[in-house]
């Protein structure tokens, strides 16, 4: 019997299609790609940048010891209900951790993965009950739409009754993010034309702060902002209160550029 070319290709068509269904994958649906560990490798808990913590360390087993990258080094707490964190210096957009540790037995059996806002703890991620192998390094990814300086994990239960160890936390970034963070989108250069200004500030956490301004103070806050975008400058900006001081000398605050989604300028004059 002889197969025509048209016969063959029918049947490898088929065939390809098969092993698709029965692998479990789909044709044409790209695998999530992410960084790799963007936590440096710590020589100490301040260097050679960053800072890692910990609640509570046994012996010298201290929090960097979990970011060192070293194999034979590991984060040891002498109390099942404790948290390890690392605090970037400048935000990152985390979507995936990884946990290695020390023995099974010593492994965090519930924890969930947070982020602080500047204000309080969010959490991104929740693991309840999850079992380790000898020598396993387990990876948890989830969707984070923001970037924070300080992630941590939270650990409330273990297999040992009393200790918990790390020897590895690494935290990574989503290479091709879907839902990049929003964007701070005014006018990059307003360049003030009134004698004043209603400055409006909207937060990434829903907060809106206004201030009124002169001209040149709006231009200020303008500068400041370009140059941080530029990686230049300080993380905050410092608006000093003229109004409502009541029996204080002065009344100062304080804003973070990675907190800043967008701004607007309303200028009038007097």
């Amino acid at each position: 019997m002889i197969l025509t070319k048209r016969f063959w290709k029918q049947f490898f068509s088929f065939a390809l299609m098969f092993s698709v269904l029965f692998s479990g994958q789909s044709i044409g649906h790209a695998e999530e790609q992410y960084t790799e560990n963007v936590v440096p490798a710590m020589t100490s808990d301040t260097s050679p940048s960053g800072k890692a913590s910990a609640s509570r360390v046994f012996n010298d087993n201290f929090a960097y010891k979990a970011f060192d990258r070293d194999k034979g080094t590991f984060w040891f707490s002498n109390k099942i209900e404790s948290w390890l964190e690392y605090e970037f210096e400048t935000p990152k957009r985390i979507e995936k951790y990884a946990i290695l540790p020390k023995w099974e037995n010593l492994a965090p059996k519930n924890f969930t993965f947070e982020a602080w806002n500047g204000t309080e703890w969010i959490v991104l991620d929740t693991q309840n009950l999850v079992s380790w192998r000898a020598d396993e390094k387990r990876e948890f990814a989830f969707t984070n739409s923001a970037s924070y300086n300080r992630y941590r994990i939270n650990i409330t239960k273990g297999f040992d009754s009393s200790v918990v160890s790390i020897i590895h936390l690494e935290m990574m970034e989503n290479a091709n993010p879907t839902n990049p963070d929003p964007e701070p989108n005014p006018d990059p250069n307003p360049n003030p034309t009134g004698d004043n200004a209603l400055l409006v500030i909207k937060m990434i956490s829903g907060l809106e702060k206004e201030f009124d301004l002169t001209a040149s103070e709006v231009q200020d806050f303008i500068n400041w902002y370009n140059g941080r975008a530029d990686g230049r400058g300080k993380e905050t900006y410092m608006f000093d209160k003229d109004f409502n001081k009541g029996p204080f000398t002065s009344r100062k605050d304080y804003v973070a550029f990675s907190k800043i989604q967008s701004f607007e300028v309303m200028e009038y004059t007097k």
